[in-house]
């Protein structure tokens, strides 16, 4: 909304600077019509009665600019804020499972830094810092899947050794334990489906996500290819004729290329 309205206030901005020195040359072109004496012309349209109109107009458009400006830097302000307190969100998760811990506390801790993140990233609107966030959430994504991705069921039970079977784990996760010298009972040691939810989501990618990678060699390129790069040239020319299943190859069809 900000750099709409900054955009509408450069618009007129430019308008009056436009018309500013118009406003005397309107003056000057009105005076020649009339057929005044050449002196008198200039006078007439540098007269007060043409100037003050165009130098309000200036001033005016002089000030609308500013205001663009000044709406359009606290934009990008706002955004950088946004942006960088975004990231601090995602380093703190990582940080905070990146020993590979299965601390029920510790999951919650980091879960909610996602959640912080996730919020803060819809206010990253500068489209460049939007640019700059894909690629730290493309770092994080990865950290986060293999958080979730390596790990046994017994691990998201609390258990210290992974290969515990599950039932093992479930009933050790609530077993009592000592604390302060006294036994406590019932102490959940299973990571919270909330937090691995956020996690979760942290590790996925976005239904609306526009992959960069969206071009292939042309024809013109793969020809240039055979000089300079020969085995990548051989590569993609087999690639187009050849496809690989189950330690197989197979013949492409000719439509699958076109």
């Amino acid at each position: 909304m900000r750099r709409f309205i900054a955009r509408v206030l450069a618009a007129f901005g430019w308008l009056f600077v436009v018309v500013a020195p118009l406003c005397v040359l309107g003056s000057a072109y009105l005076a020649f019509w009339i057929q005044k004496p050449l002196a008198e012309q200039l006078g007439k349209a540098l007269s007060l009665t043409s100037l003050v109109p165009a130098a309000l107009l200036l001033t005016l458009g002089g000030l609308l600019l500013t205001k663009s400006r000044e709406l359009v830097d606290a934009e990008e302000k706002r955004s950088l804020f946004y942006l960088d307190s975004c990231v601090l969100a995602y380093e703190e998760a990582r940080s905070l499972l990146s020993d590979g811990n299965n601390d029920r506390a510790t999951w919650i801790e980091a879960a909610r830094a996602l959640r912080h993140a996730k919020v803060l990233s819809e206010n990253v609107s500068i489209d460049a810092h939007r640019r700059v966030l894909e690629l730290h959430q493309l770092k994080y994504r990865g950290f986060f899947q293999v958080a979730l991705a390596e790990r046994s069921a017994a691990f998201f039970y609390g258990a210290k050794d992974g290969s515990t079977p599950i039932a093992d784990a479930a009933a050790a996760s609530s077993a009592p334990i000592e604390r302060a010298g006294r036994t406590v009972t019932s102490t959940l040691k299973r990571l919270d489906e909330r937090s691995l939810h956020a996690v979760w989501e942290a590790a996925q990618w976005p239904s609306d996500y526009q992959d960069p990678l969206d071009v292939k060699f042309s024809e013109k390129e793969q020809g240039s290819l055979l000089v300079l790069y020969p085995g990548l040239h051989e590569y993609i020319g087999h690639v187009e004729t050849f496809h690989s299943a189950s330690g197989k190859l197979f013949r492409r069809d000719k439509d699958e290329n076109s």
